[in-house]
């Protein structure tokens, strides 16, 4: 599959993947090259009719891109743009004119850098940047006031923004698969947060005000470093569901369990912890032992 771009003349030009080496079959090369000249029209005949038809979606994923087509940032109507699967290294800043823009996915590159001034997308409710070597998330995330979704899978984080707590319309939350030691004591303030996968991190504790997190149901804290269930976690009164496989938590104690009664389920197993006390009838809800549930509960497909 080529490689896409345009120049200042507004064609398209194409490269594949490696570069071309002498073949002794000139058959087979000059059907690759016919196959290329093909790929390049389809996609300038697919992005010159999304142009002329004010289209409100693109989707150039799975194309192996390098750099976005300029032109893009004169598709102002664009309302969701999908370039995941690609391989852009270098920041898009062509996306920062699409000012009515509401989703935005860019899983599966090689991005190390968001586009500085991110902020200024000020209706993008759905931002995905997974899977890109990011290491940070950028301090502009928190301009981003009408995001719901929030999804940074396997980024390299080390950390989150202290500005993440202007997210005031955010309800899920995925950070999963990174390298985060601790949380910002800022994200407490996230009202309206329902849902938030932190698994496969570095993590043994949560900010002390977690339980200000009132409207949160769905917590996944497996695959960290915690040694008992957090005490910030008790008492959440919306609290539904709260994993923590593959910790290394030894014992739950009774008064912790008082503060947890309100739970649907606590999945604790995978954990030290593997014998159910004799007096803990009646707490089917607390799940222990080696058994892997095939689905994890309220948990979305792995990006």
């Amino acid at each position: 599959m080529p490689s896409f771009w345009l120049s200042g003349s507004g064609r398209f030009h194409g490269c594949t993947k490696t570069p071309l080496r002498k073949t002794k079959n000139l058959t087979a090369h000059t059907d690759k090259s016919e196959k290329i000249t093909m790929a390049i029209k389809e996609v300038e005949t697919f992005l010159l009719e999304a142009l002329y038809k004010q289209s409100e979606s693109l989707n150039l994923s799975h194309r192996q891109l390098l750099v976005l087509p300029p032109f893009i940032s004169q598709m102002i109507d664009l309302r969701r743009l999908y370039v995941n699967d690609n391989q852009l290294v270098l920041p898009p800043t062509e996306v920062l004119s699409l000012k009515n823009l509401e989703e935005l996915i860019l899983d599966q590159n090689q991005l190390t850098l968001l586009p500085s001034g991110i902020g200024c997308l000020s209706r993008l409710t759905y931002l995905s940047v997974s899977h890109n070597p990011l290491c940070v998330l950028p301090e502009e995330i928190g301009e981003l006031g009408e995001l719901r979704e929030l999804w940074a899978v396997n980024c390299h984080l080390i950390s989150l923004p202290s500005s993440i707590c202007n997210l005031q319309k955010l309800q899920k939350l995925g950070v999963r698969k990174n390298r985060i030691a601790k949380l910002p004591s800022e994200c407490v303030h996230l009202s309206q947060l329902q849902w938030l996968n932190l698994a496969d991190n570095e993590l043994r504790e949560l900010p002390d005000e977690f339980l200000k997190l009132h409207a949160l149901a769905y917590i996944n804290l497996d695959g960290n470093k915690f040694e008992q269930v957090p005490a910030s976690i008790s008492d959440m009164e919306s609290l539904l569901v709260l994993s923590m496989q593959y910790n290394l938590i030894r014992s739950l104690p009774d008064d912790r369990i008082i503060g947890l009664t309100g739970l649907t389920k606590l999945d604790l197993r995978r954990n030290p912890l593997t014998v159910r006390p004799d007096h803990w009838k009646g707490l089917e809800f607390i799940l222990l032992g080696e058994t892997l549930d095939p689905v994890i509960c309220g948990d979305t497909p792995r990006r």
